[in-house]
């Protein structure tokens, strides 16, 4: 790899090359079928179908009870932005979860219900992906390391996430706000 210095504005660009693993099969077609509930982003069950040669990678996921799932966001151009959006105009790309990005990658925790080492198909829920989104890799999520016990959000979006999608039920009184 070559070596950059993050301070010029001439470093030589890289690109990456990656493959799917497998596709998401759920009922969403487009991004405002992905139904936002008081708890996250959808209590919708959804399936994984990985590619045949990745089935058996899915051994000893046995006893997890979430997993990580990284996807690209193949429709991520057709997204826009709601006219009645809650974020402040000072707030840009980085302070959000907006799927237009320059790599459009998209991550969930998910609740892991079932898996099949033998066909490959993964069913979760929690996975805001849409029908014949590309699954680019799959984690096991681990407590120790995956969650931010003293994690802190702004002030707007502990407001928005305690009023909005949630009807004022609050599922996020442990995060600090800043």
């Amino acid at each position: 790899m070559k070596k950059v210095n993050s301070n010029s504005n001439t470093a030589p660009l890289e690109s990456f090359s990656v493959q799917p693993i497998g596709y998401v099969h759920s009922a969403y077609i487009q991004a405002e079928d992905v139904a936002h509930t008081h708890t996250g982003w959808t209590a919708d069950t959804s399936q994984i179908h990985l590619l045949p040669k990745y089935a058996k990678a899915l051994g000893g996921l046995q006893g997890y009870s979430h997993i990580i799932v990284l996807f690209w966001v193949h429709k991520a151009k057709e997204w826009k932005m709601p006219k009645d959006h809650h974020k402040p105009p000072y707030v840009k790309l980085f302070a959000t979860r907006m799927p237009v990005r320059p790599n459009p990658i998209g991550m969930s925790v998910v609740e892991l219900l079932d898996f099949s080492t033998d066909t490959g198909q993964i069913t979760v829920t929690g996975l805001d992906a849409l029908d014949g989104t590309p699954v680019l890799d799959i984690k096991p999520y681990i407590p120790n390391f995956d969650r931010c016990a003293d994690a802190s959000v702004p002030g707007w979006l502990k407001k928005h996430l305690n009023s909005h999608h949630h009807n004022g039920h609050s599922h996020y009184s442990h995060i600090h706000e800043v």
